[in-house]
């Protein structure tokens, strides 16, 4: 099946959603040694002890945000007003095409908007790019496949949740701005 979004993939960790002007700082794998030992303050090694689907960490003076809890591939569904979009996670898809109509419907609105659903303010940053990158990457030297997101800069409000329908599993994190800037603001 030919995929038509871009798919990040990573190479067994999370994925981590990252402010632009933090990403130099971020050091991925560098000096990573067990993220099982607690002392372990590498980079990855935090990013891998977080095992929900939105979870953030400290990143020199701001915070990422971690995707992890599923393995599978991550895109990027816009809402084409650089206000938010949806994040999904691939876990079982029988066709890309079932997706995007997916992210429409009721049910998925629902499951977003329980108490079951996960949730995280995050900050963009005054660039609002906010990048898709494997945390086992260094931020100034990306090496696996990654993408910039171009949102409005401001406060977001993160929700994940798991979707199933026929021919279709998928985790979903929803991404929504919910204030701008105080330069913005008058």
């Amino acid at each position: 099946m030919t995929r038509t979004h871009n798919w990040i993939a990573t190479s067994g960790g999370p994925h981590l959603l990252i402010a632009d002007e933090q990403l130099l700082h971020w050091r991925g794998i560098e000096g990573w040694r067990d993220h099982g030992d607690p002392a372990d303050q590498s980079d990855y090694a935090r990013a891998c002890r977080v095992t929900t689907w939105l979870g953030s960490i400290a990143c020199h003076r701001g915070k990422a945000v971690v995707l992890s809890g599923d393995a599978g591939d991550i895109a990027w569904y816009p809402d084409g007003q650089g206000d938010g979009g949806f994040l999904v996670q691939w876990i079982g898809v029988d066709d890309e095409r079932l997706i995007e109509p997916a992210l429409r419907t009721p049910q998925l609105r629902d499951i977003l908007g329980s108490s079951d659903a996960e949730r995280l303010e995050l900050e963009t940053g005054a660039s609002g790019t906010m990048w898709l990158i494997d945390a086992t990457d260094r931020g100034c030297d990306l090496r696996g496949n990654h993408q910039a997101l171009a949102l409005l800069p401001g406060s977001y409000l993160a929700k994940a949740a798991y979707y199933c329908s026929a021919g279709l599993a998928i985790v979903v994190r929803e991404i929504r701005r919910i204030n701008s800037p105080l330069n913005e603001a008058g």
